[in-house]
């Protein structure tokens, strides 16, 4: 991706890459929200990292990897800069290893242990789980389920160690708990680290909730500090012990198609290959624009989105907006701009706006609408999304439940989140077109020049004659421009 279309990268976990001019890859980096991390780079100072602000002249463009949390997107970066060792990292290019928490699971008591390689014998006769990049977390999660379910970890003892009396260890090995019953304490320890925990949390944040009534912050705090641990440990984490950056990817990638499959199944398609879905963006009507966004065997292509602008009213209907953007996407003239045909058209609207536009969608394509309903999913949550099917042969619009509905509620709100990012840069250009406006000689041709050029006002103003006269190639606007930016009454 261009860095000029940072603005399309989503707001979900993953790594992001930095290319420079020869596709020579500079760093790699990791976040909880891959639009605000990267859009950071170009537009603060990063006075902190003098080193990493070098690079940013040298970055063409920038690839994305998203994962399902925040510690595999740890795990993912740490991969890749072991494997490709870009110059701008000065960080995790050593062999750090993470920590796993194995279990033996073979064993007449199995035990639990943390541990950073793992052997071949031990991954037959035991459950890994993992990787968990921060050992301090994993540390205190391990003392804390060995309080909660108490375990050995001595080689068949004869007599009761000092864990024992510390309660940590049931003492299995001299007779004070059954084969059973220390199995329960083992099998609730899996139960938790394949993370079904909710229960555990629960209960610690009533807890921490009743200590800040009482003013006992301190004791509150341990218990905050020790819910993150449980959430953070309890993650669930698609990473295999000595998983390369590329099986992960093409591990997710089968993943992603999987559940498109299943959505195929359950709406009973003879093939789904894409989906695309549409939102509009207006404010009472005017500067109206629909976005549509595309996702390919359960990928979502940033590089396939489009967006329409409403050419037909400037009065707020959304339903008409939408038929009017669809009408154009299936005109049988411009069908060659596009590289296929939807298997699905995901619309966010309800039965109303289905009503109206369905004629303007190929009887062929299986239609939906995607809406907020009026039930919590629970109490303080966001509303629950519905979901309603078009029969294409009647024309009837009934609500429907999908089970495998995560595609289409990540789709519709890319769509939402692409449309206000859009409407919103046009609003910031006319703007900022209105303001060239008032430069003397200046005309429609050169303002868009500049805004394409130069993308925005500021770098305008930071621009020398000689740059915007390779843009205008007249010397007499380009000086005008210029000088109208640098006298002091329009500082």
């Amino acid at each position: 991706m261009d860095i000029k279309n940072i603005d399309m990268l989503p707001h979900k976990p993953g790594v992001y890459k930095f290319y420079d001019k020869n596709h020579k890859i500079l760093y790699v980096g990791k976040s909880i929200n891959l639009h605000n991390r990267v859009r950071s780079y170009f537009s603060d100072d990063l006075l902190d990292r003098p080193y990493v602000k070098q690079m940013i002249p040298l970055i063409s463009t920038v690839e994305i990897e998203e994962t399902n949390n925040e510690i595999e997107s740890l795990v993912l970066e740490s991969a890749l800069i072991k494997e490709h060792q870009p110059k701008y990292n000065s960080d995790l290019k050593d062999d750090k290893s993470y920590s796993w928490i194995y279990i033996s699971t073979k064993e007449q008591f199995p035990t639990v242990k943390i541990k950073k390689q793992i052997t071949t014998e031990e991954l037959k006769n035991g459950e890994l789980f993992g990787p968990y990049p921060n050992s301090s977390s994993t540390k205190r999660i391990f003392t804390y389920l060995r309080k909660m379910y108490p375990f050995c970890t001595c080689n068949k003892p004869r007599k009761e160690c000092m864990y024992f009396h510390l309660g940590l260890c049931p003492g299995p090995y001299q007779g004070h708990i059954s084969k059973e019953d220390y199995r329960k304490n083992i099998n609730e320890i899996i139960k938790f680290l394949k993370g079904r925990k909710r229960g555990q949390i629960s209960t610690l944040e009533k807890q921490m909730h009743e200590y800040s009534k009482n003013m006992e912050y301190e004791k509150a705090a341990v218990l905050r500090d020790r819910i993150n641990d449980l959430k953070y440990l309890g993650e669930k984490i698609s990473f295999d012990y000595g998983e390369d950056s590329q099986t992960y990817v093409e591990r997710r990638k089968k993943t992603l198609y999987q559940h498109f499959y299943d959505l195929k199944i359950e709406l009973n398609l003879k093939k789904l290959h894409r989906i695309e879905c549409y939102d509009v963006s207006n404010i009472q009507g005017k500067m109206a624009y629909t976005s549509m966004v595309v996702a390919l065997d359960g990928e979502i292509k940033r590089n396939q989105y489009r967006i329409f602008k409403i050419k037909s009213m400037d009065t707020p209907n959304d339903p008409l907006m939408l038929k009017e953007t669809l009408t154009r996407r299936f005109n049988p003239e411009r069908q060659s701009n596009y590289e296929s045909s939807p298997d699905i058209v995901l619309i966010d609207g309800g039965k109303s706006q289905l009503g109206i536009v369905q004629d303007a969608v190929p009887h062929n394509i299986c239609l939906l609408g995607i809406s907020k309903g009026k039930r919590f999913k629970r109490k303080g949550a966001k509303l629950l999304d519905e979901f309603w099917y078009v029969n294409r042969d009647t024309g009837e619009v009934t609500k429907i439940n999908i089970k495998n509905k995560s595609i289409l509620i990540d789709l519709r709100d890319e769509a939402h989140r692409f449309a206000i990012t859009h409407h919103r840069k046009e609003r910031i250009r006319q703007g900022e077109a209105s303001l060239l406006e008032k430069i003397d000689g200046i005309g429609d041709k050169s303002r868009k020049k500049l805004l394409k050029s130069f993308g925005s006002i500021e770098n305008i103003k930071k621009a020398s004659i000689e740059d915007i006269n390779n843009v205008l190639n007249n010397k007499t606007i380009s000086t005008s421009v210029f000088r109208y930016f640098h006298t002091p009454s329009k500082k």
